[in-house]
């Protein structure tokens, strides 16, 4: 296989169910780029998000964030997108209605919701896990509430990336898209799950293809060049990009019909790991 890049999905690929990176697959992936490998990371993390859980010695050669609203070479921004203010007041109004979870994330610094929201947030994570809702993010949602949102009397005009929703009923989860559609018809933007309880809403067009591109663009490489690995619907746009797709065992029924082939194992048991072992054998540092 003649790839020269590797673009890896966060949550549900490289991230375990704590949402942390195994040290078998962190020291992988430093030996696969020591050996001429470029690696880089297309998330639905914002970058504060990312930098909260990716190793500081795991270098990556580029960064795409919030679905490809951000993308970075290194440590420098290179460009950024952001949502109309008028849509995310109109979108955060109408998720309250329903009592859905939502984040408001800026391009740079902390994420954000009503102080007025917090109570039917707070009770959204109250009583067990949902069966149907993954680890990492039941886990990610707790941590959240709990310390990582900003609860602000009003939001001040700034630079949004992304609005996160969440709910641990898979109905209202989907009802909410179904809304969110009409949404669309006032003003065009892009809408992506990684489970079947979430939904991103970014800027229309955006996507972590649209980003990797970018990335591919600045390297001097073809997506013939990548090999792309991920487990959401936000990751499709990447898949259609790039010259092999591998979805995760633990991906979505939907995304792994789209990919060139499944991971052995999940992201519970090290599956990026087992893969990029199997498939870069002779990854050696120099």
């Amino acid at each position: 296989m003649g790839y020269k890049a590797i673009v890896l999905d966060m949550d549900g690929t490289t991230l375990n169910e704590v949402n942390t990176v195994n040290d078998t697959l962190k020291n992988y992936l430093i030996e696969l780029r020591n050996s001429g490998m470029k690696v880089f990371i297309a998330t639905g993390r914002t970058v504060k998000e990312l930098r909260d859980v990716l190793p500081e010695d795991l270098i990556v050669d580029g960064m795409v964030t919030a679905n490809g609203m951000s993308a970075f070479i290194g440590t420098e921004k290179i460009f950024e997108h952001a949502l109309p203010s008028e849509l995310v007041d109109d979108m955060i109004h109408k998720a309250a209605e329903r009592k859905i979870f939502y984040e408001v994330h800026p391009n740079d610094g902390v994420r954000m919701a009503l102080q007025k929201d917090k109570d039917y947030t707070v009770e959204q994570m109250t009583g067990a896990k949902p069966e149907t809702v993954d680890e990492n993010e039941w886990l990610s949602r707790k941590v959240a509430v709990e310390s990582k949102i900003n609860w602000v009397d009003q939001l001040e005009e700034l630079s949004v990336a992304k609005i996160y929703f969440f709910s641990k009923e898979m109905k209202a989860i989907k009802d909410w898209i179904t809304e969110l559609e009409q949404f669309k018809k006032i003003t065009a933007f892009t809408t992506a799950s990684s489970t079947h309880h979430n939904v991103e809403v970014t800027v229309d067009g955006v996507s972590k293809a649209t980003a990797v591109q970018v990335l591919l663009d600045h390297f001097g490489l073809s997506p013939d060049d990548i090999l792309a690995v991920g487990d959401g619907e936000n990751d499709l746009p990447l898949f259609k990009l790039s010259g092999h797709c591998v979805a995760m065992k633990n991906a979505l029924e939907s995304v792994k019909e789209q990919a060139d082939e499944v991971t052995e194992y999940s992201y519970r048991e090290d599956g990026l790991y087992h893969f990029l072992k199997k498939t870069f054998p002779i990854a050696q540092p120099k």
